[in-house]
């Protein structure tokens, strides 16, 4: 009854749609919207554009998903500057108009059982997670023992950092600008957006991380196989033409920075990265487990777990473990200029998933050893030596290795996979939006690479 009445008081706030939020944390201010998009979202009086020191470094920010619904290849995005936005408010087959479906907010400093707390059953109510305190499977925030404060034996929403936003979207969108002919495949995407503030975590300042829990809710399929995922953005460091691009294998990270003094930005333009801080679960027979029974599934109590995934869940709700699987790591990087026709934007799924498989957009693998107008190999590294699926993966401060030297206005492209997507067994996946600055264009990617380790 508690609960009815509660929700009874709180539907005339949220009728007040809030269907996009400014982001901002320390010196990033993210304009954000509750269908995924990042950067590319216009809210007054700041207009669109993620924005460090007030200037911008995104135009947009999203991702690509592809996979096989058995032998059928399909791909769906949010990708706002290729024109490809697949997804639409709310869960699959409900209303996107729905008033409920709004980006939600609540801070680590909000009134404990206060009107954000309460507000938090409607997200719940739509798949947000929450912290279950007294272990009986309903989120009900009450001050139990009413010392009006929270105490561990007490419901709570899920606050990952300081400042926390969920949303819910799914790929329902038709028609569509690109991949005309791939049908929704009934994908749900909840989306956590967090960060914290320089006073909480000076390591953390100019980071924010984005969480995606993909849910496959069986529209189509049991079953979506070999899934990719891509964190993709559009980035531009104020001048959007002369920025270059490359990846670090070894923080799982593709980044973005400029060849040269930037006239917005001035002498130390910043380098911005997308890290892949938990790549999906993956289950592969012979590698993360010995498949016992021979049926290419891991059953447990009956196949052998070599390796372990893990779901980072935050410092409440804890780690999930999931024996006999692991988490992907990086797969590959890459980039596109545009709307080139060799180099640009993709046209359909085939394109996409050449892209998503560290390919060129037609196919062809792309040889550090072969001519290429926008950079090559130096420093007396070895061409054949260097791997082909991680694009200008070179130190632009040392100056060595597969190097971007001839400035663009590129969309990168930063893919994890294979992983399958079974009916109703959430994969999660974070990634981290990460702005490094130093005292140069090159020494900026330097600062990231280092902040980007914690």
């Amino acid at each position: 009854m508690k609960r009815i009445i509660l929700s009874l008081l709180l539907m005339s706030a949220v009728a007040f749609t809030q269907t996009q939020y400014r982001f901002f944390v320390n010196n990033i201010n993210m304009p954000i919207d509750n269908r995924g998009v990042l950067g590319d979202v216009n809210i007054p009086p700041d207009g669109t554009l993620g924005r460090y020191d007030s200037v911008g470094f995104l135009f947009s920010g999203g991702f690509w998903l592809s996979g096989y619904n058995q032998d059928t290849l399909w791909a769906n995005a949010q990708a706002t500057a290729s024109l490809i936005e697949n997804y639409i408010p709310g869960n699959v087959g409900a209303n996107q108009y729905d008033p409920r479906y709004k980006v939600y907010e609540v801070s680590k400093y909000d009134t404990p059982f206060g009107a954000k707390w309460q507000e938090w059953q409607f997200a719940v109510d739509l798949g947000a997670r929450f912290y279950d305190g007294n272990n009986d499977g309903v989120y009900l925030p009450v001050d139990l023992n009413g010392n009006n404060a929270w105490d561990p034996d007490e419901d709570k929403p899920d606050i990952v950092g300081d400042i926390t936003t969920w949303c819910v979207y799914n790929d329902g969108k038709m028609p569509r600008v690109r991949f005309v002919n791939v049908e929704p495949q009934g994908i749900e995407i909840r989306q956590s957006l967090f960060g914290y503030y320089s006073f909480s975590s000076t390591q953390l300042r100019d980071v924010i991380f984005i969480r995606y829990e993909l849910l496959n809710t069986g529209l189509k399929s049991s079953i979506l196989d070999s899934v990719y995922f891509t964190a993709w953005a559009d980035p531009d460091l104020g001048n959007h033409e002369d920025d270059l691009v490359g990846c670090d294998t070894l923080s799982n990270s593709g980044f973005l920075y400029n060849d040269s003094t930037d006239y917005l930005y001035g002498e130390n333009p910043p380098a911005f990265f997308i890290n892949l801080l938990q790549g999906p679960k993956a289950y592969i027979p012979g590698e993360t487990y010995v498949d016992m029974n021979g049926n290419l599934v891991y059953d447990e109590g009956i196949d052998t777990p070599l390796d372990t995934a893990y779901n980072r869940m935050g410092g409440l709700r804890g780690i999930e473990i999931f024996p006999g699987a692991k988490n992907q790591s990086l797969t590959s990087f890459t980039r596109y200029v545009k709307s080139d026709p060799i180099a640009g934007d993709p046209n359909d799924e085939i394109e996409a998933r050449n892209y998503m498989l560290g390919r060129k957009k037609l196919g062809g693998i792309f040889d550090p050893c072969s001519p290429d107008p926008w950079g090559g190999v130096f420093g007396g590294v070895n061409c054949n030596d260097v791997n082909p699926m991680y694009w200008y993966s070179g130190d632009p401060e040392a100056k060595t290795g597969w190097l971007n030297t001839l400035g663009s206005d590129f969309r990168i492209v930063v893919n994890t996979g294979p992983f399958d997507l079974y009916e109703n067994d959430p994969v999660t996946i974070i990634v981290a939006y990460t702005i490094g600055r130093g005292n140069s264009p090159e020494n900026s990617v330097t600062v990231a690479k280092l902040q980007s380790q914690f």
